[in-house]
């Protein structure tokens, strides 16, 4: 094989690229549970928000309760001092009347008063262990990003260094071949480039290592002789020979 430089050049690009990648992926998976972890905290200080809204709306209809309550007390104990001073029985039979009118629709008030404390203490509850939620959640949280705080530090330095390395391999491939592999790269991150694979059992068969469509041997022969960007006429990536990989990638430890 003649002494390539453009698709070795490509390679080395191809595997800082590759690197990258998987970096951001664990970055991102990093980040994604901190995310989550945020979101949670978000949903349980919502449904606090909404608990306590509910216990105020339950606390502001009992107090509407008890003063009608109250209201009605003090207007059967005028009735009752009314009955003192009272001239006739049918008088005296329809103020007995609506005292016990006024003691029944109390009684049902009163009811409606102590199911709001039941709904009251039952919120209560709920809001004591949504609070007792919140504060493990946050806590976790905290636990998650301490953890995580070292990795994302290395992976960020990693990827830094690694950015560095692609700007000075990317300076050695032609203005051509760089445009192309830039515009794969678009469509497939950290894939552009696909070894030509062979089947040891029958060596007529040869495939694109990305999409392993059927590649022919005039594909190989091409790529042997011209150092020249060739790519697979299904997916589009750029292909190359295993032996081609380059040993001397651009990779700052």
């Amino acid at each position: 094989m003649p002494d390539f430089t453009m698709l070795p050049s490509l390679l080395n690009l191809h595997q800082i690229d590759n690197e990258l990648h998987e970096l951001e992926h664990r970055l991102n998976t990093l980040l994604k549970d901190q995310v989550a972890a945020k979101a949670d905290i978000n949903r349980i200080k919502d449904e606090i928000l909404e608990m306590e809204s509910a216990g105020r709306k339950i606390q502001a209809t009992m107090a509407a309760h008890e003063l009608d309550i109250k209201a009605r007390q003090e207007h059967v104990e005028k009735m009752r001092t009314s009955l003192n001073t009272t001239k006739t029985n049918k008088e005296y039979s329809a103020i007995l009347v609506q005292i016990s009118a006024e003691k029944a629709e109390n009684k049902k008030v009163e009811d409606v008063v102590l199911e709001c404390m039941e709904q009251q203490q039952k919120n209560g509850e709920n809001l004591q262990s949504a609070h007792r939620q919140l504060a493990a959640a946050e806590a976790a949280l905290a636990e998650l990003q301490k953890l995580n705080a070292q990795r994302v530090g290395e992976i960020e330095s990693r990827m830094q260094k690694l950015r560095e390395s692609r700007r000075i391999a990317l300076a050695k491939i032609p203005r051509d071949a760089a445009q192309q592999y830039e515009r794969i790269r678009k469509k497939y991150p950290g894939q552009v480039m696909a070894p030509v694979e062979f089947d040891d059992n029958n060596l007529d068969t040869i495939t694109c290592g990305g999409c392993f469509m059927s590649l022919n041997m005039e594909d190989v022969n091409l790529l042997r002789g011209r150092d020249e960007v060739r790519r697979c006429h299904s997916c589009g990536r750029i292909l190359y020979l295993p032996e081609m990989i380059p040993h001397d990638v651009i990779s700052p430890g």
